[in-house]
């Protein structure tokens, strides 16, 4: 008889067992990096779950100055965007996914040269999305802090000078989604749209001819081919304030008015910035 309990309490200590493993929650599988030559080396990568969300946390540590992530899906719009850098190499971001479900394939690539606009693929991995983000994620808007940027480097030169490189910073700094080199968010329609102060406004030989008083006739011309403005303030329908640099041979950072009801050629066209990544 004591054999036969024996066995019965192996018996029931089996059967516990086997419930616990069974019942445990299994540990989350982690997306596979396919490394390139050293970037391993380069790029340390916290642990990417594998599941099917519109966004993904990349955070990690980092020995390059300049560190750029690249999007892009099948029949889809490619994204390439600096993410930014702690002075210690440390970064953490949450990445959206912002054209809908699919696979996307996502690559880092990275500099020793701070700001460089050559750089070395570390790894990349695909990442499956099967879940639609939050509108108001998606559409987060970033006006309120172009602005305070432009106010931060008022009076000063802005990269090389050019008009692009102001609108380059304020959305770079910013996390925007845009896509180089002049989709600088969501296009809008002046006629219909809001447009507000923080806006990016984008010149293509753009012609005004305006009547003055007393006979007076001005002419503006925008773009030669191209400028690029951030709309500082609106002053009314197509009237602006706008903030820029790289106007008449100034290449600090100024401010000027501008009246759209009086075009009489060439074109132009407003941008929405909104988040493609939000600091954690």
């Amino acid at each position: 008889m004591l054999q036969i309990r024996n066995v019965k309490y192996v018996i029931q200590a089996f059967l516990v067992v086997a419930i616990l493993i069974i019942s445990a929650p299994s540990q989350a599988k982690s997306t596979a990096i396919r490394w390139y030559s050293g970037g391993n080396t380069k790029l340390n990568l916290t642990p990417i779950p594998i599941d099917t969300s519109p966004s993904i946390v990349l955070a990690g540590t980092t020995t390059q100055k300049t560190l750029i992530v690249t999007v892009a899906r099948k029949k889809g719009p490619k994204r390439s965007n600096p993410i930014p850098v702690a002075a210690d190499g440390s970064f953490n971001v949450r990445y959206l996914f912002k054209d809908g479900n699919g696979t996307y394939t996502v690559t880092l690539s990275g500099s020793e040269q701070r700001g460089s606009l050559r750089y070395q693929g570390l790894g990349s991995f695909a990442h499956t999305v099967k879940k639609t983000a939050p509108v108001d994620t998606l559409s987060l808007e970033l006006n309120s802090r172009i602005i305070d940027y432009v106010n931060k480097v008022m009076g000063t030169t802005v990269g090389r000078g050019e008009c692009w490189d102001l609108a380059q910073e304020a959305l770079d700094q910013n996390l925007a989604d845009w896509i180089r080199p002049t989709t600088f968010g969501r296009q809008l329609n002046p006629n219909i749209d809001e447009i507000k102060a923080g806006d990016i406004i984008q010149f293509r030989t753009l012609k005004i001819t305006e009547n003055l008083p007393g006979g007076v006739t001005k002419n503006v011309t925008l773009g030669a081919p191209d400028h690029t403005a951030v709309i500082y303030k609106v002053i009314g329908s197509k009237r602006y304030t706008l903030a820029h640099q790289n106007v008449g041979g100034n290449r600090n950072v100024i401010t000027g008015d501008i009246d759209l009801t009086h075009v009489t050629g060439g074109k132009y066209w407003i941008y929405r910035p909104t988040a493609l990544m939000i600091q954690q």
